[in-house]
């Protein structure tokens, strides 16, 4: 049992679409509550945190996710975020894409890499080594992942059989940080920032895993400069009925 309430700071939201479900996802926010767990209550304040929500029918058909809030090395609050999935596309046909993102909060500064302004890549293995790099027009970053203990089984809301174990995850990752100002021919810049972790939230679900996943998500220019004009979704929906689900 608990009681827990958060006060998010500005600039911290990152929102992804993965697998016919949005994720918000808060990487930077202060919390102050208490937990009691086995007869032993813990209290806090101001305690950095990380939360969550998700709209839609299931997660994406696999996917990886990485979080960490406590570094070494940095002067100042570091929070980084960084997820991925195979989603499948909207009609009938079973069609599928890779889909992926990494937000880093740094010096009062949010540094987005997400498929329309750049490109994410990834290597992520069954269980145990994430390695993402990213890049947009201004910074480039890269992040390293590793474990050595089994993980947790978790469940997941999936399309075809609701909420199963699905996942497994731990929050004993080893992580390596690292971003750079880009230069003008496209090459690593200034070091802005280089952190350690031994205390990241590490994740893979759903499936098959049959073997490491290396994948690389972008955006034509076209296709990404019409994804960033503001477009009122409730009006092209008046009528709840036919609103689609997790919108």
């Amino acid at each position: 049992m608990g009681r827990v309430r958060g006060r998010r700071q500005s600039g911290d939201g990152d929102d992804v679409m993965m697998g016919g479900r949005k994720r918000l996802q808060r990487s930077k926010i202060v919390k102050k509550g208490w937990i009691e767990w086995d007869g032993e209550r813990f209290e806090f304040e101001n305690a950095p945190s990380y939360s969550e929500k998700n709209w839609g029918g299931g997660f994406p058909r696999k996917w990886f996710w990485v979080q960490c809030n406590v570094f070494k090395g940095a002067s100042g609050e570091v929070a980084l975020t960084a997820a991925g999935g195979l989603r499948k596309l909207a009609g009938l046909a079973d069609n599928y894409e890779n889909a992926a993102l990494v937000g880093v909060h740094y010096g009062g500064n949010f540094y987005e890499f997400v498929p329309w302004n750049g490109a994410v890549s990834w290597e992520i293995s069954q269980w145990g080594y994430w390695h993402i790099s990213a890049e947009n027009n201004q910074n480039m970053v890269e992040l390293v992942a590793t474990v050595e203990e089994p993980g947790t089984p978790l469940r997941a809301p999936t399309q075809e059989a609701g909420l199963v174990t699905a996942c497994k995850d731990t929050c004993y990752g080893d992580l390596t940080l690292l971003l750079w100002e880009k230069t003008s021919d496209g090459k690593k810049g200034k070091l802005i920032l280089e952190a350690t972790s031994n205390m990241a939230a590490v994740e893979v679900g759903g499936g098959p895993w049959f073997s490491t996943w290396k994948g690389t998500t972008s955006m034509p220019e076209l296709v990404s400069s019409a994804l960033q004009v503001p477009i009122d979704v409730e009006s092209f929906f008046p009528v709840p009925l036919f609103k689609p689900p997790g919108l």
